[in-house]
This record gives C-alpha cells, structure tokens and sequence, in this order.
C-alpha cells in the first residue's frame, strides 16, 4: 500500500473528440491519499466525459490516466483494481436484493464466493445496510440506494474513489449523512468528487477544479479555514464556544452576534450549538469564498 499523500490518481493531456466536437481538452489532475477534490461545472461543462475518461468508460483521443502509477487504458484490468466508480445514478438491479446486488458487483471485480460474502457483509457494516440485506433494491429509498451503489463501488476496497453527483436528490438529512460518510472514506483514499452542489464542495473538499465548456478555467486551493457570522438566542461566553469542537477562534460582535473561525466546513455545527441549549437563531457563512466559485461556473469561457 502506498503511503499518505502519494499520488493515487493521475491525468495527463487528456483530450476527448467526437468528430468534430472537442468534449474535453488538455485535461491535467493529480490525486493523492487522504485528499478529496471537487470537479466542478454545470451541466454541459464537460464533467460526464472528464469522469468517463478517469473511469476507463471512455478512451481519450489523447492524453493518459494512470492509477498508482498503473496506466488505465493499457493496463485496464491492473488498473481498474485501484478503482471504485459511482455513476449518478446507482447500478442496482432492481428485482435482486441488496445481498445479491453486492455479491454480483463483487464477482465482477474477480472476488471468490467466500471473498464476495466477507465483503458484501464487512460493506453492510460500514456503511449501515446491515438490516436491509434482503430488501428488493427496487424498494429501496433514495438515500439507501445511494449508499448501496456506494458499496458496489467499494467492495473490493479500492483507493480510489470517482463519485458522480453522489448528494443529487437526497433531502438534507441524507444528504447530511453521506457526507459525513464520505468524509470519513476520504481519509485513507483519495476521493474525486463531480458536483455542481456547492455544499458538498464546502464540506468535502480541500482542492476544486472548474471546468467550462470542457476546459479547465480554474484551479483553487479552499485550505484557508471556513468563517461564519452566528447570533445565538441564549449567547455563551466566548471562552465557551472556543471549546465546541470544530470551532478554531469565537470574537462577540455584540446583540448576540460572533464571529467564528471554523476548523473544518461547518455541516455539525449547529447540532453541536443545540445540544448546549445557545439555540442558533441566524447563520451567515462566508465558507471558502464559494461565492466567486458560483460566478466562475456561469461565465463563458475564454
């Protein structure tokens, strides 16, 4: 196994043209253990190719992808080992179980029986599907089905995970969930992630590349510490809120008001001010600038 912080994930050059009709062109990305981007864009960007591209569905007319260090396009079966995709919609038949969904992505990627029903059970664990083994997939609801298609790109316990639109059409509370999920996931892989959701960019990410009209137009670090402006009902020393966890540096503003310096994005932070009784009555987040990432997205390009 490689060590943190190596590069898992890599493109060079890659282009893409049908016809004509130029998909994606001089596409270049670097992913490393314990890292997880944001590949952002609105529909039409070019994010769909760029992930066909990363994910083997598609060859490039140009360029390379290599997964640890293996290339994707040569060496397609050594490769694609390294490698868990979750299109935007889960592969799941619907008329199998979740069981017989997870063992057929297992045997699929070469797992014995006896390997595919560790996996399959040690997957349901993880990621709470324990119960529902039996369950027609058909049947499941939106957020389970997510995070089954989840395991089907997991299960043979890939470092690299490409996740399409992973939160689209979950409500908030599944939306909550599977992010702190993927949080957790991106620690000891590396995690590209192909959103136009800027909340999960804010909650998962520490690196975005923007894509436009299937070029990159910008390449942005979010390592500087997320910042928010809350007024509390029942408002707390600073000292207090300086020790609710994620929480890096409180200064009042006065009626209620603080400034708040946040160690990391701030998807917990008002369950962690309620179960202190402050009750928050106003939220004003200045996140990583993700206004300017908005304004980035629609712009034509150059």
């Amino acid at each position: 196994m490689s060590a943190k912080g190596d590069i898992l994930l890599q493109a060079r050059n890659l282009e893409r043209r049908d016809g004509p009709v130029v998909r994606l062109r001089r596409f270049d990305l670097e992913l490393r253990r314990g890292e997880a981007m944001g590949l952002l864009g609105v529909n039409g960007a070019g994010k769909s190719t760029a992930l066909a591209l990363l994910g083997g569905v598609l060859r490039p007319t140009r360029g390379e992808v290599r997964l640890l260090g293996h290339d994707l396009h040569r060496e397609p079966l050594r490769a694609r080992r390294f490698l868990g995709l979750l299109p935007e919609r889960p592969p799941l038949y619907p008329h199998l179980t979740l069981d017989e969904n997870l063992d057929f992505a297992a045997r699929l990627r070469g797992l014995s029986r006896k390997e595919a029903t560790h996996a399959r059970e040690r997957i349901k664990k993880r990621l709470g599907l324990i119960r529902l083994g039996r369950r027609l997939a058909g049947r499941l609801s939106r957020g389970t089905a997510q995070r089954a298609g989840l395991g089907q790109a997991m299960i043979h316990d890939p470092e690299v995970l490409i996740l399409d639109e992973p939160t689209a059409g979950l409500d908030p509370a599944q939306a909550h969930e599977l992010r702190i999920l993927l949080r957790e996931l991106a620690v000891e892989r590396a995690v590209l992630l192909a959103t136009h959701l800027l909340e999960d960019v804010a909650a998962l990410c520490r690196r975005v590349t923007l894509l436009r009209e299937g070029r990159v137009v910008l390449r942005e670090r979010l390592d500087s510490a997320p910042r928010a402006k809350v007024r509390f009902l029942r408002p707390p020393p600073d000292e207090a809120l300086r020790r609710l966890p994620g929480v890096a540096a409180a200064r009042s503003l006065g009626d209620g008001w603080f400034e708040l310096r946040l160690e990391d994005a701030p998807a917990d932070l008002a369950e962690r001010v309620a179960s202190h009784g402050w009750g928050m009555a106003d939220y004003l987040s200045s996140g990583h600038d993700l206004e300017r990432l908005v304004a980035a997205m629609v712009e034509p390009a150059p």
